[in-house]
Order: structure tokens, then sequence, then C-alpha cells
């Protein structure tokens, strides 16, 4: 089964009561997908899922709520490292390009 990622990002700091509720939201509806923080950016998060569940996710046309914080889907890669690395950048310059 082939694997994709799905970029998040919130409008502020994710706690790590915000990352529990996130990744229980999302193991809740798609029990093979997994959630990870990134480090150089508090505010992004990825989602390991597979083909068919990534577009489910990325198409969101709202936000959702983890706790207080709206979180969207930005961008889709089949590579983390290139979701990285765009998630670094956003944490630099403040947007993601």
């Amino acid at each position: 089964m082939s694997k994709r990622y799905v970029l998040f990002l919130a409008g502020s700091k994710l706690s790590e009561e915000d990352l529990r509720k996130f990744s229980d939201f999302i193991r809740g509806r798609y029990p093979a997908s997994k959630v990870i923080a990134v480090k150089e950016n508090q505010r992004a998060v990825i989602v390991k899922t597979t083909n068919e569940v990534a577009p489910l996710l990325r198409d969101t046309e709202q936000r959702l709520k983890v706790g207080s914080i709206e979180v969207a889907s930005v961008l889709t890669s089949g590579a983390i490292g290139n979701l990285k690395r765009r998630a670094s950048a956003a944490a630099a310059n403040g947007e993601v390009s």
C-alpha cells in the first residue's frame, strides 16, 4: 500500500494536549494513519496515511478544530522530507511556499 503525507498548519503553537487530540481524531477516523509532530515548527503536524485517505484530508473545505486551535491542510506529498522542509521554511518566514 502506497503512503502519502499531508502537512497541516495551525494558527498558533500546538501543545502536547493539542497534538494528542488531533492524533486521536485522525486515528479514530483513519486507523492506519499516524500523526508526526514537526520539531522545527510547533505549528505544523504531518499525517502519514494512504493514497486513499490523503485526498479526504487534503480536500477538506473546512478547518479542523483541535481543542481551541484550528488546523488546516496545506500540502500533500509522497516524501516526508519535502513537507518537513516546507514546514521549516514556514517557521522561518511565517508562510508555506
